[in-house]
């Protein structure tokens, strides 16, 4: 029996050991994500303050925009 649970002890450690890793994995994939997340939420931020440049340019020069544009632009 004490032998049986000394097994089971070291079986124990190892399992617990490797459930911690795995957590600190998932945890630092995680915080990467939410950095890449947050640069891209930037990027879409900023193109579309460039896009609303250019139809503000388009609207002022009073050029008609193209019908693909236009429609793209709807959407």
């Amino acid at each position: 029996y004490i032998e049986k649970r000394a097994r089971n002890n070291i079986a124990v450690r190892k399992s617990r050991a490797e459930a911690k890793e795995k957590q600190k994995q998932t945890e630092g994939r995680v915080n990467s994500l939410v950095g890449e997340n947050e640069r891209l939420q930037k990027k879409v931020d900023l193109l579309t303050k460039e896009l609303n440049v250019l139809k503000g340019l388009f609207i002022n020069v009073g050029a008609a925009l193209p019908s693909s544009f236009a429609k793209l632009l709807e959407s």
